[in-house]
Order: structure tokens, then sequence, then C-alpha cells
């Protein structure tokens, strides 16, 4: 497949799910390809994608999806994604046509794998947007969802230099940044970064619950910041168990990571005034080079 450097203005593409992260895809690519089509399970997100303008087709077939295509963007659950990808596994082969399918699942060494399965003319990448919302929907689309986000791309072994130059193309179109790795480098990164920081937050709601049972008061001592750390814990569960399930090994390591982490707190805290502290400051400093700036809340 050659495509020129301004593919996207005369390629068509096929979002499967138009939730939040399909939505804002098709906002902020409008413009700017050929046309998009919406797979859609949902007869009224279908009927809200094409009042919006967002779609000029929606359809609840894959089949019908794919008849359209140059590019096939799998914008659902995880497990959901894996489903399609063993559907497009059985569709035959069409040797006219070469289609990228490109993921935004949050966990990749699965999907990647269930990737290479496709027929030939069906091309696989992974790939993850580091954005989101803890509302999901169209409803709650947005088409700056994108902007200045890191989106990581795991190519597969039968992922050749064109379609990997176009998935570029898609991220750049949406203002994202890409950046590449293999996929279980990706979910043991994310296991710690995203992942952890969901079941962290679950477990402090849990334990201010277990004293909110003795003394329901506290519920209103809670502070900005009790509600800026705990505010992924409002994310939607079914999505989260699909993370959970298809990274569970890496989210056990870096659970075991944190807890050596707070082991450690514990010790200082049990030690002297000025060992504590220095743990504390190195740690404040090592946060705050990454993420500079006042801090929020």
């Amino acid at each position: 497949m050659n495509k020129s450097v301004d593919w996207l203005s005369d390629s068509h593409i096929t979002i499967v799910g138009l939730g939040l992260m399909g939505g804002s895809l098709a906002m902020a690519l409008q413009g700017k390809c050929a046309g998009i089509t919406a797979v859609e399970i949902d007869s009224h997100t279908r009927r809200m994608g094409l009042e919006r303008g967002l779609v000029e087709h929606a359809t609840e077939s894959l089949v019908d999806g794919l008849k359209y295509a140059d590019v096939l963007i799998l914008a659902t659950p995880v497990r959901t994604i894996l489903e399609t990808l063993m559907e497009l596994n059985e569709l035959s082969e069409d040797p006219d046509k070469t289609v990228l399918v490109l993921d935004l699942g949050s966990t990749k060494t699965e999907v990647t794998s269930a990737m290479t399965l496709l027929p030939n003319n069906l091309t696989g990448i992974g790939g993850h947007p580091m954005c989101g919302k803890e509302t999901g929907g169209l409803e709650h689309a947005d088409a700056s969802l994108y902007q200045n986000a890191v989106f990581v791309l795991t190519p597969t072994n039968n992922t050749d230099n064109n379609m990997l130059d176009l998935a570029r193309q898609i991220i750049s179109a949406v203002g994202s940044i890409a950046i590449e790795m293999d996929a279980e480098r990706h979910d043991k990164l994310t296991a710690l970064t995203s992942h952890l920081p969901y079941l962290l937050a679950c477990s402090l709601v849990a334990a201010v619950n277990s004293e909110g049972d003795i003394d329901p008061t506290i519920w209103k001592m809670v502070s900005s910041g009790f509600k800026d750390t705990t505010r992924v814990a409002s994310s939607d569960v079914q999505m989260i168990i699909d993370i959970l399930e298809t990274n569970k090994d890496a989210i056990k390591n870096a659970l075991h990571q944190q807890r050596i982490a707070m082991d450690r707190l514990e010790i200082a805290l049990d030690g002297d005034l000025q060992s504590l502290q220095t743990s504390l400051s190195n740690i404040r400093a090592v946060r705050n080079y990454h993420f500079p700036g006042p801090p929020s809340g």
C-alpha cells in the first residue's frame, strides 16, 4: 500500500464504538478525511452520531462498516476488541484492498497477539491514547480530548512501515503525540501509571467508608485532596474489569511494588523525623520534576 503524505483527505475511516473515545475521535477528524462510518450496536447512539453530523454512515454490522473502510478503528472495551478481532479473523480476504486495523484499548498484549491472526489484507497495530474521562458515552465526547495526549503504538510482527506511517498520521491529525513500544512493555508501564492508581483510589474510598460505617461524619470531613485522589474510582466498572482481567499479572506486580513503597513509608514514620522528612522530600522532588507547576485543588 502506498499512501501519499495527504492520505487522510481521500481515506474513509470506520470507527467501531461511538462512545467517548470513538465519538471524540470522529469529532477530531471532521473535515480531515473522505468520510467516517460508525459501527455501533446502540440505535440511539447511531442516530445521535448521524444527527450531529459526526458520521456519514452508521450501522450495527461490522461487515457493512468494513465495506467502507480504509482504516478500521476499534474504540470499544478490551474484551469487545478481542471479540471483534475474532470476528474479523473469520472474514474472507479481499486482495484488492488493504485495511489498517487500529485499536484504542487500554491493554495491548492480548490484543496484539490476536491481531497477528488477522487475514493478510487486514494489518493490525495496537494503540492506546493516554487520555479519557470518568464519564463515558457519545454525549460526553470532546473534539479536544486527544490534543497533546501521548498515543502509544504497539506494532506486531506483521506490521509494515506503510501501515505504521498511516497510524502515525492519524495520531498527528487528532493532535496527539505518537510513541512506540512493544505490547508487554506497554502493559507493564500502564499497570503502574494507570491501573494501579485506580485500585489505590478504590482502596482509599473503601477505607474511609469502613470508618464511615462507624462515624458517618467522616464524609463531611473529606478535603479536595481526597476528591482529587479518588476521582478515578468513578470510572466505569465494566470497562475497568476488562482492563484488570487482560493485564492481571502486570497489575499484581504493580501492587507488590506499591506495598514495598508503603512499607518503606511506614518504617520511615516510625523512625526519626529527619528520615521521614528526607523520604517525603525526595518523593516530592521526583513528582515536581516530572510534573512541574503548582498542585491542583
